[in-house]
């Protein structure tokens, strides 16, 4: 949906600056390459930034604070079960 028909910025658009770090709606205008029109879509931008500021800050207090991503090491590769010809594992007597 759009959120400023003036600029044709969507919802995803603005989703996708705040993803980036825009915090406040001038930075996400500024992102977006906003040029004055109407204004008609600065109260609906300020609501969007403020659900999402309230989420993130949910989430972060819900999990600790927010997440530092690592890598994963690789797995080193470790020999299986030898096998016989027929691909089974050999069986060993109970």
């Amino acid at each position: 949906m759009y959120v400023c028909i003036c600029n044709v910025v969507t919802e995803d658009d603005v989703h996708g600056c705040m993803a980036d770090g825009c915090t406040t709606a001038k930075e996400v205008k500024a992102a977006c390459g906003f040029k004055p029109g109407c204004g008609m879509c600065t109260k609906r931008i300020h609501t969007m930034v403020s659900e999402y500021r309230t989420a993130s800050e949910l989430a972060d207090a819900l999990t600790g604070g927010p997440a530092t991503l690592t890598a994963v090491p690789e797995a080193p590769e470790t020999p299986g079960p030898e096998t016989s010809e027929g691909g089974a594992a050999p069986q060993t007597a109970a």
